[in-house]
């Protein structure tokens, strides 16, 4: 009896085993970008001999488990490494790794994801090939106050641990916060408190959602001041165009501000072609420091879940009052083949 009662308990054991692997099968998708980089220096920048071009790639396999519970919560584990390669260089880390508990209160996440800022604002760069400025960048701002090159929230929450809670949907808004601890050293009081909302709405056969960011950061020192950013957008789409327009504002300093301003199109073109274009300006509030950016871009679908990209950008920085380094215009030129799975 005594084995029988092991036996039957083991087979227990086993058949819940065995159920909860079932509930835990991850998912697993990863993609590749394979880029080639053309760089050509107007009136300062050039290193006598460089080439001002090279080959870069951009590596990331996700893995996703999931279960449901009995009480109808969803509890994930997103875990996603990466692999970055300019040159000869090479680097292996985790990108995100982060838990999310799902259910009628909303979404809460907690670990190393992107901010409710990230998640829900908007820059005109979305609209061309990823290395645009709002993912590679491009060097364009110089080494003095500018402190980003395109309109979504710039000092943001980036992969980095810390809580996001996601309200759930109302009609089309959508409103997450997200909260991050510097940590606890004298000089980690730099605590980051995120606020992001998205609504959605529909007139006629034109499709657009609005966009609002704001992001606080305490001074790193007990009685620093704190600095703030913001940003504001509007994306509309209407059949095969769609055009975006996006503010943001960000305090280097308690005393120094960047302005940054983004506009774009894009068109659909049909047989997997897709064609944009984006204006930004860029600004300091003292000293004259700014940059202007015209960036077009082609897309092309060679196939199911392989695309091809030819982003060309054209800057001029001017370094105005700040003698931190030299003006600059050019042009830069990427040439980029993703493949997602």
């Amino acid at each position: 009896m005594r084995k029988l009662l092991l036996g039957t308990t083991a087979l227990a054991a086993a058949a819940t085993l065995s159920a909860n692997a079932v509930l835990a099968s991850p998912s697993i998708s990863g993609a590749m970008e394979w880029t080639y980089e053309s760089r050509d220096h107007g009136t300062a920048g050039t290193v006598t001999g460089a080439s001002d071009d090279d080959f870069s790639s951009d590596t990331n396999v996700k893995l996703t488990f999931e279960n449901k519970t009995d009480s109808g919560l969803t509890i994930g584990l997103v875990y996603d490494m990466e692999s970055v390669a300019d040159d000869d260089a090479n680097a292996n880390g985790a990108d995100e790794n982060y838990m999310y508990i799902k259910g009628g209160f909303g979404t809460i996440m907690l670990g190393q994801n992107d901010g409710a800022g990230d998640q829900l604002t908007r820059t005109a760069h979305d609209l061309v090939g990823p290395d645009a400025a709002s993912d590679n960048g491009g060097g364009f701002t110089g080494a003095g106050n500018l402190a980003d090159d395109n309109a979504d929230l710039v000092n943001d929450i980036g992969d980095e641990n810390n809580i996001t809670y996601m309200l759930p949907p109302m009609g089309g808004l959508s409103v997450g916060v997200s909260y991050k601890d510097a940590g606890d050293g004298a000089a980690d009081n730099a605590d980051e408190t995120v606020v992001g909302v998205k609504y959605a709405f529909t007139s006629g056969a034109v499709k657009g959602t609005l966009h609002y960011g704001n992001n606080t950061i305490g001074g790193a020192n007990a009685g620093d001041g704190s600095t703030n950013s913001t940003s504001m957008a509007i994306d509309i789409a209407s059949g095969p165009f769609r055009a975006v327009m996006a503010k943001a504002e960000t305090d280097v300093t308690t005393a120094i501000t960047t302005e940054i301003t983004d506009y774009g199109v894009q068109y659909n073109v049909g047989n997997g072609i897709t064609l944009a274009a984006v204006g930004t300006q860029i600004e300091e509030n003292t000293g004259g420091e700014t940059s202007d950016i015209t960036t077009v871009s082609v897309k092309y679908n060679v196939a199911s879940g392989l695309d091809a990209y030819l982003t060309y950008h054209d800057y001029d920085y001017e370094d105005g009052t700040t003698g931190t380094t030299a003006d600059d215009d050019g042009t830069v030129t990427f040439i980029t083949i993703k493949a997602t799975f």
